[in-house]
């Protein structure tokens, strides 16, 4: 599942919510030998903490021995976390296709045999030419060395600047926050449009309690995130960042590496630091006082020290390779008989996952560099479309529709996969009727309950699956409103394109994003126990005589939250994370009934302005919307057909829920 903490977008935060499922059995739904399932270990309700009490102690089933298999395969250590562009996620793709093979499955028309190939861009890499260079009015040039002196970091990107002004702009930091009772803003009076920003790392203040920057506490507006975006709202030219005094000292004065701070784009600027030794240089050449002192005052007083550095020009040049990868979805195909055979139920879940971390990688393990196995998320789930697969296969008479199994690579990066899918289908999407996907399916609770997030997207779903589930003795929890469209997802794109969906989610636990989501976590009791109540669901919904309709939500109400931990109120808007031009934030889709919407967005349409703030990554627009708050109107200029169009948008109500 992918991170929706708006480290990569917050409009879906509010999906993860803790869940499980039992479901009941049936003789037809044994599939496997008791050979097969004496290969696999035994599973003890001691395999996990979170397993119900087993009847058997001893005993597995043919199903749990298969589920546990592919979990094994798929979550062990030799696949390397199966990150694009890795042996291991390739090891993976040929083991889902072995088996689609194995079960007699069809490839699909336009396919590669079981692939679909697509590309997306891979992990960053310093190139050549990487040259900066400081000149004075004198004549004097002030030469830094290469990963030595400066180094570029990766949330910039590519750029030249040639004999630019350098401004010395504090922190890089534009506070406001009331109940912090804070107003600090370095860029204040100073025009620093095409110029570079010598700017510290963290925020002023850092030892002292009594701080306006919430005492020795770390505000959101010391991250890397904010001060690119606001360098780049204030038209800078290029950044450069040098470590700070109050937390590193001189001792600790090293260079970031060029993906510490994550390896996607936070804004179109370059973004460069310099050791402070360097920088120390720069302020001596233009007669000001030394990092050390400025941060002193600063501290003192809480007042910006920004100014621009007479006599001395920067010139850089910036090279930062994004190599393309190339990734598959795995896609099998059950085909249907009868008049309803030319439509489609797609099955999917996705088979990529974090590789070995890294800040922007979406891991909660800070700094850790070992195998995020990804047990759970999303071994599980891929398990599970293999299992449903196997069923469905082995059934003698053929279904009324079609049903298209399909693993998705890049959804840790961005729902990529199912994006590319809905937007190069193989099979129509008006004929495609429902889209059931498989999240973290594999920590069933003890209160046998499971999460069905979608229900709301077709009339008669939620009574389905409560019926079902009430018959076989489950705590099913049902999510309706605008979350069950947009819950982080790969069934997010095929609701974007009016497809009802249905999303199974046993929810998120301490292991999730970290590498401590390993096999013998998983409850493999409770997901053959899943496998047996998703089939159910499924039959049903391929033998109904008619397709099931499509319902586009409304947003649902939610309590504010505090600005301190995230946006205070959004606009309702889906960004296409697989757009990667340089002219704003591009959407796929917008809420029904958001603030977005309302106002007369739409999908497809790219905001390239926010209250007069440029916007060029899903960074800048977190960064702007920030600063608003119920009750605000706010122009927005989006770039349709070519031509920019200024839209007022109504954030909401004061002390009304906003929309997420």
């Amino acid at each position: 599942m992918r991170y929706r903490e708006w480290r990569l977008g917050r409009e879906t935060r509010g999906v993860l919510i803790a869940s499980g499922l039992l479901a009941i059995g049936a003789p037809a739904l044994c599939l496997g030998t008791r050979e097969a399932a004496a290969q696999v270990p035994v599973a003890r309700a001691s395999d996990s903490p979170t397993a119900a009490p087993a009847a058997t102690a001893t005993y597995v089933s043919p199903a749990e021995a298969r589920l546990r298999g592919d979990v094994a395969f798929l979550a062990a250590d030799e696949q390397e976390g199966r990150a694009p562009g890795t042996k291991g996620i390739e090891a993976s793709a040929d083991h889902i296709a072995a088996v689609f093979k194995e079960l007699g499955l069809k490839t699909a028309p336009g396919a590669d045999g079981y692939f679909q190939t697509f590309t997306l861009t891979g992990q960053p890499r310093l190139g050549e030419p990487l040259d900066l260079a400081v000149k004075s009015s004198d004549g004097q040039t002030l030469k830094a060395v290469s990963r030595t002196d400066f180094s570029a970091l990766a949330i910039g990107v590519n750029g030249v600047a040639d004999a630019v002004p350098i401004v010395f702009a504090g922190y890089g930091i534009t506070a406001k926050q009331d109940d912090l009772k804070l107003d600090y803003d370095d860029y204040a009076g100073f025009d620093v449009k095409d110029k570079a920003v010598l700017i510290l790392r963290r925020e002023p203040q850092q030892n002292d309690e009594r701080s306006s920057f919430d005492g020795k506490k770390t505000t959101e507006f010391s991250v890397l995130r904010h001060k690119a975006t606001n360098a780049f709202q204030h038209g800078a030219k290029i950044v450069l960042l040098v470590n700070d005094f109050a937390s590193l000292g001189t001792d600790n004065d090293t260079l970031l590496s060029l993906g510490s701070a994550g390896s996607e784009v936070n804004s179109k600027l370059p973004f460069v630091q310099l050791t402070r030794e360097f920088a120390d240089k720069i302020l001596k050449a233009a007669g000001e006082p030394s990092l050390t002192e400025l941060e002193h005052q600063i501290d003192k007083d809480l007042k910006p020290r920004t100014r621009e550095l007479k006599n001395v020009t920067l010139s850089a040049h910036v090279t930062i390779e994004r190599p393309s990868v190339d990734t598959k979805n795995v896609i099998g195909v059950l085909e249907g008989s009868g008049p309803h055979a030319n439509e489609t139920i797609v099955v999917g879940g996705h088979y990529d996952h974090l590789g070995r971390g890294g800040l922007m990688s979406g891991s909660l393990a800070f700094l850790s560099r070992d195998i995020h196995n990804g047990a759970d998320d999303n071994a599980s789930g891929t398990a599970m479309v293999l299992e449903v697969a196997r069923r469905l296969a082995a059934r003698r008479d053929p279904l009324p529709r079609r049903v298209v199994f399909i693993a998705f690579s890049g959804e840790e990066r961005g729902l990529l996969g199912s994006q590319y899918y809905v937007e190069h289908p193989l099979y129509k999407l008006a004929s495609t009727v429902m889209m059931i996907n498989f999240d973290m399916v594999g920590r069933l609770n003890d209160k046998n309950e499971l999460t069905m997030i979608g229900t709301g997207t077709s009339p008669n779903s939620q009574g389905l699956v409560e019926t079902l589930g009430k018959n076989a003795g489950l705590t099913i929890k049902t999510v309706s409103g605008m979350t069950d469209g947009f819950g982080g997802s790969d069934h997010q794109s095929f609701y974007a394109k009016s497809i009802p969906v249905l999303f199974a989610f046993t929810g998120i636990h301490s292991d999730y994003h970290r590498p401590s989501d390993d096999s013998d976590r998983i409850n493999y009791a409770g997901m053959a126990k899943i496998a047996d109540y998703m089939e159910l669901i499924l039959l049903d919904f391929a033998r109904r005589p008619e397709r099931p309709e499509f319902a586009r939500l409304t947003a649902p109400k939610r309590p504010a939250q505090s600005a301190s931990t995230s946006m205070s109120v959004t606009m309702g808007v889906m960004p296409d994370y697989a757009d990667e031009s340089k002219a704003g934030m591009k959407l796929s889709d917008v809420r029904e009934g958001g603030p977005a919407a309302k106002a007369g967005i739409k999908g497809g349409d790219t905001i390239t302005s926010i209250g007069g703030k440029p916007i060029s990554t899903i960074y800048d627009y977190m960064e702007s919307l920030g600063r608003y708050k119920p009750g605000d109107h706010v122009d927005v200029v989006v770039k349709r057909d070519g031509k920019d169009v200024t839209i007022k948008v109504d954030l909401g109500k004061p002390n009304a829920a906003p929309n997420h």
